[in-house]
């Protein structure tokens, strides 16, 4: 990262001076971090311009009773999972019930059509603006047969869909015939219909229907439409839970998958059409010992991550034409690599997948030339505290160029616009209970919810009270390493630290230091620069420099042999640090600590 600092002979005054700064790094001995990065840094993320700030809190949008199992945008809609129940939420806070029937687990969605589809794992519905229903009540219903004889035959067309029992077959009278042969047998009792001409008579177990009068003779084209319906045992695409848009170049179709009867199989839709499912697109993809995970796009491969087992962990699907120049979706096997963890944390950082596995966050690197894929680790410097989360439970998303994992109330967050050998900047966040995200680029912001029926945002740093969380002051803080200073066999004398702050409006710092014998705030700063807008005449000052707030700490350490400095805000107010300097002299050989 930074190169290494220089320390000079023992007696002389030397310095260390911190101008760069990255993330945490949770995997390196706190004596042995990199000073550009911190072993315990809390509720910091970098700004613009690559320096560390405290984050902004959240505000609580809604109260509910139960869990909050999902949060979905359609448009200018907010949709809120809780419970049982989906709420359409208003920017003030109020909310109406839209439906009362919904599984008590977490639910995902896409868009398309103009519509918003929902999956809860136990019915497959859609939002259109107004109300939500089953998929299966407005389910296309296919032709199945077309152009059959009165006693049957005809060409095949459109194979049955799974969302419904209903089908359509077509014929050609002929004049004469009465008795049309269905395309199947045992139909369900008193499903079959035809608008043109009066039915007498329904043979459900032959599937032969009787008509009053014979059709009329209409020259070689099908005049005759019969609709029926045969109930059947097929898979469920009402108990999936995951979805994933692919169509090659463009997002033409829908893969479901995430049905606990079928782990190991996804089912494609039609072409822009979510309400029909073939029972001839589904895919068993390895053993069913793994179940699929997720989706996500890369390029034009769309890659299926399964869940740790003895088959591959993941597999690219490609789009092609048939023979018949039809679409088909080959798959092949993917890179070897752990598996997925959980359903939930899995996106795509700036063109990379990113899924969460036993070993850490993975990314999957291509390049849109060769269909050659690498899987890597990419958290290595939060692997360590990451493991001892709870991973299965763990949802992440996706938003400004940053990719957020919360997992047991905390938050570890990945910038890629901070990256150094394919491995991005890690921060954590502490005090984000979320169990489910939104990132919603039409309010642009980052909403969350919780266990415990919360609706909330971020806050942007303009929004008023941007530095709570949930009514409670937003506490961040930087340490350095726990250093040497360069030297293992001599014990120090601290002179001064200088930290550079933030030249925010209002702000402030306490400065700890530590040694193996000493914890101890030994400076306190607030600050107000004169500022109409941020005016707190308990801080008041003319400082009005909008380059950087120094803060000299003249508290001398003596026969200090590691050292670490903690630069702490715990109010409610931004707080940010541009640099450091740190003086002191190398003195006595190391004895007896």
């Amino acid at each position: 990262m930074s190169a290494p600092y220089q320390f000079s002979a023992a007696d002389t005054v030397q310095e260390v001076v911190v101008e760069r700064f990255a993330g945490v790094d949770f995997a390196s001995h706190q004596t042995k971090v990199d000073w550009a990065r911190s072993p315990d840094a809390c509720n910091m993320i970098a700004n613009d311009t690559f320096f560390p700030v405290k984050r902004t809190g959240y505000r609580k949008v809604a109260q509910f009773d139960g869990e909050i199992f999902g949060l979905h945008r359609f448009e200018a809609d907010t949709l809120c999972h809780e419970g049982k129940n989906l709420w359409r939420l208003n920017a003030a806070g109020t909310y109406t019930q839209l439906y009362d029937d919904m599984n008590e687990g977490k639910s995902t969605s896409f868009l398309m059509g103009g519509k918003l589809w929902l999956l809860d794992g136990k019915t497959y519905l859609v939002y259109d603006g107004e109300t939500v229903q089953p998929v299966r009540d407005i389910a296309y219903v296919p032709t199945t047969t077309i152009g059959s004889a009165p006693a049957g035959g005809g060409t095949s067309l459109e194979a049955v869909n799974l969302l419904t029992p209903k089908r359509i077959n077509t014929f050609v009278g002929d004049g004469t015939s009465k008795v049309f042969q269905l395309d199947c047998t045992d139909i369900d009792v008193d499903s079959t219909e035809c608008t043109e001409f009066s039915i007498k008579m329904v043979n459900a177990v032959t599937g032969k229907v009787t008509f009053e009068e014979a059709p009329p003779d209409a020259g070689g084209l099908a005049n005759v439409i019969i609709s029926f319906s045969k109930t059947t045992e097929h898979p469920s695409i009402d108990r999936c839970r995951i979805c994933g848009l692919y169509g090659g170049k463009n997002d033409t179709r829908v893969f479901l998958s995430g049905n606990p009867d079928e782990p190991n199989c996804d089912w494609q839709s039609g072409l822009y059409d979510p309400t029909y499912f073939p029972d001839t697109g589904y895919t068993r993809i390895g053993s069913d010992a793994s179940e699929i995970m997720g989706y996500a796009r890369q390029y034009d491969t769309q890659v299926v991550l399964k869940s740790d087992g003895q088959d591959a962990k993941q597999y690219l699907r490609t789009f092609a034409l048939d023979e018949n120049d039809r679409p088909s979706y080959p798959l092949r096997q993917g890179a070897e690599a752990a598996g997925a963890v959980s359903r939930y944390a899995i996106d795509v950082l700036e063109g990379t997948p990113i899924y969460l596995s036993p070993q850490g966050v993975m990314g999957i690197f291509g390049t849109n030339v060769t269909e050659y894929r690498a899987v890597a680790g990419i958290s290595q410097r939060v692997d360590p505290r990451l493991g001892r989360e709870p991973m299965c439970d763990a949802v992440a998303c996706v938003w400004e160029g940053k990719y957020y994992l919360a997992v047991g109330g905390h938050c570890y967050v990945a910038d890629s616009r901070q990256v150094e050998n394919s491995i991005p900047e890690w921060y954590y966040w502490d005090n984000i209970p979320a169990v489910c995200f939104l990132a919603d680029s039409v309010d642009g912001r980052l909403w969350f919810g919780t266990a415990d029926g919360r609706v909330c945002a971020f806050c942007r740093e303009t929004d008023a009270n941007a530095y709570f969380d949930d009514g409670t002051p937003t506490c961040a803080r930087w340490t350095t390493p726990f250093s040497a200073l360069g030297v293992w066999n001599r014990t120090k004398t601290i002179l001064s630290c200088r930290p550079l702050l933030m030249p925010y409006g209002y702000s402030g710092a306490d400065i700890w230091y530590r040694t193996e014998h000493l914890c101890a705030c030994v400076h306190s700063v607030a600050f107000s620069q004169f500022s109409f807008a941020h005016m707190d005449f308990s801080r008041f000052s003319f400082y009005s420099a909008a380059a950087s707030v120094p803060v000299p700490v003249r508290r001398r350490v003596r026969r200090a042999y590691l050292f670490q400095v903690v630069v702490r805000n715990d109010s409610a107010e931004p707080f940010g640090l541009l640099g450091m300097t740190l003086r002191y002299q190398v003195r006595t050989p190391v004895r007896d600590l």
